[in-house]
């Protein structure tokens, strides 16, 4: 087909077009022909996408792994019954692996909260004099604490400044069984001592309290259950069991009532004129009595009967024969 020029009003023809210009102008469709392939866009961010394939590339093998390890956990059909009971107790549910991973933590805080606790603190209390058994009303058996009496010995204390009823005579029962209730057996007691520790028969001179902090010496005194009676030098509580023994006898306490005193008998002096007695008693070979002057001694004090006289300052001889601790 010819084309033909307008410029100046007339009509010629136009040089015809090159074959290789359509090369260089860019493809444009037209009203009405196909689109032709696009371009690939080009990625804003690369990096982002690299990004987002690396957490989807992990997050796919963490799901494969749990899949995995769910399928070893879980026992196959041929496994045997012991097999079973080894891993796990019948009667137990079924732990997953983050019980099982728990279960270890829970016991290792057991052992990790024991050197937390502080341990109580060693009492520092005295032990204090154990009694062991109640002999009369004012003599006791101990067992010293290291303080006053040697630590661990077995030791006889004659408690100070009272004097009680001695065995067999009125009242002696009564005082004894309250010295046992004031120093009941296991005991803890506390002693004091005085001027003198022992006395010649080795026993120990104390002034002692109970548990309850009572003072036994002047409760026995004030109670009707002991005289007071002074052997100095020890004399420290004197004043304080002299006035209970007043006491015990304005109301008529214990003895003071139940025990009449007897009256004192004066010997008559020997007439010369009269030959003594065939059957006046003589002089056994005995060993002398107890002086006076001492704590009270009781026959459970001495080995063997004693030659007391007629002065038998201890009381020792109850038929007047002038033999003291006839029954020893």
């Amino acid at each position: 087909m010819q084309r033909y020029s307008t410029s100046g009003g007339a009509m010629c023809p136009s040089p015809p077009p090159e074959s290789n210009a359509w090369r260089d102008q860019p493809w444009r469709p037209g009203p009405g022909s196909p689109r032709g392939p696009r371009r690939p866009k080009r990625l804003k961010h690369p990096w982002m996408t690299a990004l987002l394939v690396i957490v989807g590339l992990l997050l796919g093998l963490g799901g494969l792994g749990a899949l995995l390890g769910e399928d070893q956990e879980r026992p196959s059909g041929t496994a045997t019954p012991t097999q079973t009971s080894a891993t796990q107790a019948p009667d137990e549910p079924h732990r997953d692996s983050g019980d099982m991973t728990k279960a270890p933590a829970e016991t290792s805080d057991g052992p990790t909260a024991t050197p937390t606790q502080k341990p109580k603190p060693s009492s520092t209390a005295p032990s204090g004099v154990t009694v062991l058994r109640i002999i009369d009303g004012d003599t006791l058996e101990v067992r010293g604490d290291g303080r006053v009496l040697p630590k661990d010995t077995v030791a006889r204390v004659r408690l100070l400044e009272i004097d009680t009823p001695e065995r067999g005579a009125c009242f002696a029962d009564d005082a004894t069984a309250r010295t046992a209730t004031l120093l009941p057996p296991g005991s803890r007691i506390r002693a004091e001592r005085d001027a003198e520790l022992t006395d010649p028969y080795d026993r120990y001179l104390l002034y002692v309290w109970n548990e309850q902090e009572t003072f036994v010496n002047e409760s026995l005194v004030r109670s009707g259950h002991a005289k007071a009676v002074l052997y100095p030098p020890n004399d420290k509580y004197w004043p304080r069991i002299s006035d209970a023994e007043d006491a015990a006898r304005q109301v008529g306490a214990g003895l003071w009532t139940a025990c009449p005193e007897q009256p004192e008998t004066s010997i008559a002096p020997p007439d010369t004129n009269e030959s003594p007695a065939p059957d006046t008693p003589t002089r056994l070979d005995l060993p002398d009595g107890p002086p006076a002057g001492v704590p009270d001694v009781d026959c459970s004090d001495l080995s063997g009967p004693v030659w007391v006289g007629p002065d038998d300052p201890h009381r020792l001889d109850r038929d007047g024969d002038g033999i003291g601790c006839d029954a020893n």
